[in-house]
């Protein structure tokens, strides 16, 4: 497994950046809302969209226990890394938008309980 580009200590700091919390808010009732406009036949949507229907209006205290997940994601570690900033608040405030939506969509299936599997048993029935 390669080196992580920041340490778990800075990554801890970034998913308890309170400045953060807010915009990981708004990101996870986006996506829920995407979720609820995707066919039925997505994969695993039944356990997708239960998710969304409970973090709809995520509290904060749902956010915060979805941050620690989507701080630690390979696209949130990689665009932290990215800004150059040794700092929470300077990492948090250079992430955009977009790399927080995409955190929260790459990982949508894991934390709704898809089985990674299921997208593979499905491209085999495919073919």
């Amino acid at each position: 497994m390669p080196a992580l580009p920041l340490s778990l200590a800075a990554i801890c700091d970034l998913a308890c950046e309170p400045a953060l919390l807010p915009r990981v808010r708004m990101a996870i009732a986006m996506i829920a809302q995407e979720v609820f406009a995707e066919p039925p036949d997505t994969i695993g949507h039944p356990m997708r969209w239960n998710l969304a229907k409970t973090v709809l209006s995520p509290t904060e205290a749902q956010a915060a226990q979805m941050m620690v997940g989507i701080v630690a994601s390979p696209p949130m570690v990689a665009a932290a890394a990215a800004t150059g900033f040794p700092d929470s608040v300077n990492m948090a405030a250079a992430i955009t938008d977009e790399q927080i939506l995409s955190a929260i969509r790459q990982g949508w299936n894991a934390v709704a309980g898809v089985s990674p599997n299921d997208s593979a048993l499905r491209a085999v029935a495919e073919t």
